[in-house]
């Protein structure tokens, strides 16, 4: 796969700020373009079917999960958790305003964008917090948070109509707030975010091993709307897309590591 690099800042051991090459395999401005078209398509159409906005959660958890790898990767990993849930934090209500907004005189596909950029603002104050109150000195914090809440947001609102099977407030209310799913698909998001960099981070960590890993928790977004709404052609669809997603992140694996051996049963201690 042809590398691309991009040039983002980094902070120096004396503090002030300097410019670092990342290779990286599918640029930031393609994920996030991906994930935005396919989760306001998705969520617009899930009136269609519920598989719609079931599948159209893939890519935007790709998306998310690439904006963590790339803000996570300054530290050593242990505030990828964080990050994570601070996304569904801001994305949930985010999410839950757009719910409410949809309807006769809002249609879905624009209660969607904004919701997204309700989610945007949030993040983008967050990051603006985060790096010139707390002081964290990590130079992209701003975009990359403002980009993991806006992605947080729209993930949920696609796991919203795909249970809900239309992204109606009267809907939502009934079918994913009321019943208590809200909490489900909030959790499983966020950890969908979090995991991909935070399963793979390390000296042999690449862009296209995060992702598919990403892809195949998004895949796991899928299976848990179908089970939510006992959709069989949702369920067969997610687990389907898991399958293909979690062999190629294990046939990935294989390839980075040093080696794949079986150490047999783990004794037990005295």
């Amino acid at each position: 796969m042809i590398l691309r690099t991009l040039l983002i800042s980094a902070v120096a051991p004396g503090g002030e700020e300097e410019e670092v090459e990342v290779a990286v395999a599918i640029s930031p401005l393609k994920l996030m373009t991906a994930g935005l078209i396919c989760g306001i398509l998705g969520t617009a159409f899930a009136w269609v079917h519920p598989l719609i906005p079931a599948l159209a959660v893939i890519p935007v958890v790709v998306w998310g999960a690439d904006a963590v790898r790339r803000v996570a990767g300054y530290g050593l990993g242990t505030g990828v958790p964080s990050i994570g849930f601070m996304g569904l934090g801001g994305g949930s209500v985010a999410a839950i305003l757009a719910a409410a907004l949809s309807g006769n005189t809002v249609p879905a596909w624009a209660a969607a964008i904004i919701g997204t950029v309700i989610g945007a603002v949030v993040g983008a104050l967050l990051g603006v917090l985060d790096r010139r109150v707390i002081k964290m000195k990590i130079p992209v914090m701003e975009r990359c948070s403002t980009e993991i809440v806006a992605s947080g947001t729209l993930a949920l609102i696609c796991l919203m109509a795909a249970v809900a099977g239309d992204f109606t407030w009267s809907a939502v209310y009934s079918k994913v707030i009321a019943t208590g799913l809200i909490a489900v698909l909030w959790a499983i998001c966020a950890i969908s975010l979090l995991h991909p960099f935070n399963a793979c981070l390390g000296p042999s960590e690449t862009q296209e091993r995060t992702l598919w890993l990403g892809a195949e928790c998004g895949s796991l977004c899928t299976v848990v709307a179908g089970l939510a709404t006992a959709n069989p052609v949702v369920l067969l669809a997610g687990a389907a897309a898991w399958l293909i997603t979690f062999w190629k992140f294990w046939e990935l694996t294989k390839r980075d590591a040093a080696d794949v051996v079986w150490t047999g049963i783990v004794p037990k201690g005295e």
